[in-house]
């Protein structure tokens, strides 16, 4: 049997106790099922194991300890908030992750911020945060399609791919119960969106060595992110990403000693004060041209006022910086992630987009900086004419664009554009992966 890290998970569909459906596996990427154990499924099971497919459980925990004694491999599943990150599993099972697209209200209609942009959820940030937190180890996202009477479209299954892979995760695919039906009778619209789905899957596996590049931004975010600054951290992480402004993040045990080159802007909005070393080297990071936004604990600040009338933070002149201290006792996330961009502008941007909307993207690059990957994660309906724009800083040697599930690149126009390089994009329906190198 391959490794835990190797696995390839589905779902199994519980109402799948024909071991004849095994045969929907041949020519896909999937060796590992996701089993909530019932006597029903032995046959199933039985046979997988001969074909040399992993068995894990799934479901509750009562689905879970029966699939244990099945002889099913038992692997750590939990809340975000609850994960055993000190496991020595090299897989941790995410349970009740978001699936990802526009949030709807009831009735249908899509909730806005005060941008009046579309609220998209995506488990992309937490991802980011795993990878800062547990870097050895590979997170399984457990959600399930839209229930009926909602209709889950190709377009959705091939986003939920693509808004875990991109970040460096793994959904644990799960059907709808009408493409359930579809493939348990070989319908061919099924069978084509089935095709699809298991080529998207096996796009991220074959580029999985993306994941290992390091994310670029010259923001940086320092929390614990436990306890009281869980839930505020995790959704300056979030924000920052729907407004596609690139992002580090610092763990703030790590912080004293961590090097800040690079950065331009810091948030540490934290509850109460850092401790004295810290603050001191923040404090030091402004001194020197740094940008710093802070929670309402940092009342004596340091530095002179600088005059600006700014409706929630206080903004202090201090050696060739800036300090920003939040004027709110609970300070808006969504404010937090706005304030910084507008304070620091767009002159540091990793990347910029013209002519796509409701999207986030992930810039990295290799250690040497002869390498990038910008990736975009589409969740607006793009029609064939929509052609888009992105511009990178600095000179690129060479564009090539993926499209999901692509086995070959394609080859991108691009031209020297303000002090950097603009690239034209074919629509991009879903996912876009544009690979630049740099002469270095």
């Amino acid at each position: 049997m391959p490794a835990p890290a190797s696995w390839i998970p589905l779902r199994w569909p519980p109402a799948w106790v024909d071991p004849a459906l095994l045969g929907l596996l041949e020519g896909t990427p999937f060796n590992c099922l996701v089993v909530e154990w019932d006597a029903a499924l032995a046959a199933v099971a039985a046979k997988a194991r001969a074909a040399g497919i992993s068995l894990v459980a799934g479901g509750n925990e009562a689905r879970r300890s029966a699939g244990a004694s099945a002889g099913l491999a038992v692997l750590p599943a939990a809340e975000q908030s609850k994960l055993p990150w000190k496991s020595p599993d090299a897989v941790l099972m995410v349970s009740a992750a978001v699936w990802p697209g526009i949030a709807q209200q009831e009735g249908g209609s899509e909730p806005s911020g005060p941008t009046a942009n579309p609220w998209i959820d995506s488990n992309g940030w937490f991802l980011r945060l795993a990878k800062v937190r547990a870097p050895e180890k590979i997170l399984w996202l457990m959600f399930d399609p839209p229930k009926p009477p909602d209709i889950v479209l190709l377009d959705a299954y091939l986003r939920a791919i693509a808004d875990a892979g991109t970040w460096g995760g793994k959904w644990v695919v799960s059907l709808d119960s009408g493409l359930q039906n579809g493939l348990a009778h070989r319908d061919a619209k099924a069978l084509e969106a089935w095709k699809a789905i298991s080529a998207a899957v096996a796009f991220f596996e074959k580029h999985r060595q993306w994941t290992a590049l390091e994310p670029l931004g010259v923001v940086g975010v320092i929390s614990d992110f436990e306890g009281p600054n869980e839930t505020e951290g995790g959704e300056v992480l979030n924000l920052l990403g729907r407004r596609n402004l690139a992002y580090r993040i610092i763990e703030k045990h790590k912080a004293e000693t961590a090097s800040l080159a690079g950065f331009r802007a810091l948030i540490a909005v934290d509850e109460g004060l850092p401790a004295a070393p810290l603050r001191d080297k923040l404090l030091g990071f402004v001194r020197e041209g740094g940008l710093l936004l802070v929670g309402p604990d940092w009342k004596q600040a340091d530095g002179s006022p600088t005059g600006m009338d700014h409706p929630r933070v206080d903004v202090r002149r201090l050696g060739k910086g800036r300090l920003a201290v939040s004027k709110s006792s609970s300070p808006d996330p969504f404010m937090i992630a706005r304030d910084v961009h507008m304070l620091l502008g767009r002159t540091y941007d990793v990347a910029r987009f013209f002519n796509l909307s409701a999207f986030l993207s992930l810039c990295s690059a290799s250690p040497a900086g002869d390498r990038e990957v910008v990736e975009i994660v589409s969740f607006a309906v793009r029609f064939d004419d929509d052609l888009a724009t992105a511009w990178v800083p600095g000179k690129c040697a060479s564009a090539r664009l993926w499209n999901l599930g692509a086995s070959e690149p394609a080859a991108i126009e691009m031209f020297p554009e303000n002090g950097g390089t603009s690239l034209f994009l074919p629509p991009v329906p879903v996912y876009a992966g544009i690979e630049l190198t740099r002469n270095r």
